[in-house]
């Protein structure tokens, strides 16, 4: 049922970002990079690149429309898993809106995010996230500050390649719930060319956590050496993303059993990505 729901959603945010008038453009922009995905409980290091694609359109309404899709191709040394397929998925789709100017600084927006996860080296064979939720922000000149809260739907399913060899069934690999986040984020310049933006997000069931992350970006401002070509108006970003997963919602025996095993030997990811984000013209 929620499946079908995300499917529908997707197509309804594909349809309004394809959806352009000579007034409201659609703005696509594209990414090309290098990635490392560390687990570092197994000493593990995958080497890849990636390419994605993203877009952002503003209705006449002022609500805002953007989109992700990441593919990233893994150089995997099936460190973790001997069967995995060395291509994954990341995207997020986001709609927004304002809902209140509380000062001129200070925002409040209202948004509802959809993110998607898939077959990652670390056995997240699926994960969905879909929240509707309520942002305030300060946005000064030189920074920004703020707390979203959300809640909605949370889905994740781990690959049962990894699990199978510590005693685990396919059938027990899912965790479906109602969750709520909280996340804080800034952002500050560094000098006239460098970006710094952090944020930190836990996910919550009611009864415990479900998921912690941790990102950094560092974004450069390369217009002048990347001016004009194909990468011009384009910027040079490190990014890091710190996921660490409770995987308690799918233990098959009681923890201090002899024979207990989590259903992974490691309960953290860490992506480091380095890429060039420039603008696309049709």
């Amino acid at each position: 049922m929620y499946a079908n729901k995300i499917r529908w959603l997707l197509l309804v945010i594909a349809f309004l970002l394809g959806y352009t008038t000579s007034a409201y453009a659609v703005n696509w922009r594209m990414t090309l990079g290098g990635h490392d995905f560390i687990v570092e409980q197994a000493d593990s290091h995958t080497f890849g690149v990636g390419i994605g694609v993203l877009a952002s359109h503003a209705t006449s309404s002022n609500i805002l429309l953007s989109g992700r899709i990441n593919t990233y191709f893994d150089i995997d040394n099936d460190e973790l898993d001997p069967d995995h397929i060395p291509i994954w998925f990341q995207s997020d789709f986001l709609v927004s809106g304002k809902l209140a100017n509380l000062s001129e600084q200070l925002a409040m927006d209202w948004f509802v995010g959809l993110y998607d996860r898939r077959n990652t080296v670390s056995s997240i064979e699926k994960q969905h996230k879909l929240m509707p939720g309520i942002d305030v922000g300060l946005n000064a000149k030189a920074y920004e500050i703020g707390v979203k809260a959300s809640a909605g739907y949370y889905f994740l399913e781990i690959d049962d390649d990894v699990p199978r060899t510590r005693g685990y069934e396919r059938g027990g690999l899912r965790n479906e719930t109602s969750a709520g986040s909280l996340q804080l984020y800034a952002g500050v310049g560094l000098g006239s060319s460098v970006d710094l933006h952090v944020f930190a997000q836990q996910w919550h069931d009611g009864d415990d956590w479900l998921e912690n992350k941790l990102v950094v970006t560092f974004a450069y401002d390369a217009n002048h050496w990347l001016k004009g070509g194909w990468f011009g108006d384009g910027q040079l970003v490190l990014d890091i993303e710190h996921t660490e997963y409770n995987l308690a919602p799918y233990d098959n025996r009681l923890a201090d059993d002899p024979d207990y095993l989590p259903i992974l030997p490691w309960d953290n990811d860490t992506f480091v990505r380095v890429f060039i984000d420039f603008p696309l013209s049709w």
